[in-house]
């Protein structure tokens, strides 16, 4: 996960980041919500959360259930939990992973279609322009995946370090 992290044993690690973000402070606060409300709206809003590969809807449902035990759990749809949400859509917000997600939800939205199609001589010619498009979408789907590649990894800005060797003998010209 990008913005938190998530333990072996399934809690997430509280450090004081989360602290200092008042939307994800009020869920660890929240007597309803807990650590538990932020790992749930980790795995809902993360680009890198294991349940990426589902619709935002079907995601909702599956991680509802997996962490409450309940696919139309009401929490979901609590305001703490929405601007939880949104903030840390906002925090993580990658133009290539924004576009690699839409691509992403184009490409399920056109599977839908075509399974729930039948080809028929009326509509052959049809459906064959959607499978052509399909291909399109999927090459520059692809090209956003390389560019990602090519960033590299996403990494923190971690504190607490030691200044660099170079870091060093500019801190020490200032002087």
């Amino acid at each position: 996960m990008y913005l938190l992290k998530i333990s072996n044993k399934g809690s997430v690690v509280e450090d004081d980041g989360i602290f200092g973000i008042p939307e994800f402070k009020d869920l660890i606060d929240s007597k309803n919500f807990g650590s538990k409300g932020l790992m749930y709206v980790a795995y809902i809003a993360d680009y890198d959360s294991p349940y990426r590969h589902f619709t935002l809807d079907e995601r909702v449902r599956v991680v509802s259930k997996d962490l409450y035990q309940d696919y139309e759990w009401k929490g979901s749809k609590n305001k703490k939990i929405a601007a939880a949400i949104l903030k840390y859509n906002q925090l993580q917000y990658d133009p290539l992973d924004a576009q690699l997600s839409a691509f992403n939800e184009k490409i399920n939205e056109y599977t839908e279609l075509l399974d729930s199609t039948k080809i028929n001589i009326d509509n052959a010619a049809d459906i064959q322009k959607i499978m052509i498009g399909v291909e399109k979408v999927l090459g520059t789907r692809q090209k956003l995946l390389d560019a990602i590649e090519r960033r590299g990894e996403r990494s923190k800005i971690a504190g607490n370090r030691e200044l660099s060797y170079l870091e060093t003998l500019q801190s020490q010209k200032n002087v």
